[in-house]
């Protein structure tokens, strides 16, 4: 039941630092491509560890909310996977099935 929340949570968790982290270094005067969005793609995961041990310590994975931060955790982990992998595409000519669509397949296989 968690889950379309749990993906509306970790597509805001991913594109939230990756804007904000952007926008500061533009206004710190650095370059918008690459610097300020590899600073951007390097704010996007979350530490599905600490997630997990500070839910465990206080009871609540087996709650909805618990679920659903752990879930967002763990889909935001994959989706800023996917944006380091277009970061890193973007030094050469941009393939967008080796790039985007196989990784995607792979996560999917996991």
């Amino acid at each position: 039941v968690v889950g379309p929340k749990a993906c509306a949570i970790a597509v805001l968790g991913t594109i939230l630092p990756l804007v904000t982290g952007s926008i500061l270094m533009v206004i710190y005067g650095y370059p918008l491509f690459p610097d300020s969005v590899a600073v951007g793609v390097a704010l996007s995961p979350t530490s599905v560890g600490i997630a997990l041990r500070l839910l465990g310590e206080a009871g609540v994975l087996q709650h909805d909310f618990g679920q659903a931060i752990v879930t967002a955790a763990f889909i935001d982990d994959i989706l800023s996977l996917i944006l380091f992998n277009i970061l890193m595409s973007l030094r050469g000519p941009f393939d967008a099935v080796a790039t985007v669509v196989l990784p995607i397949i792979g996560i999917i296989f996991m």
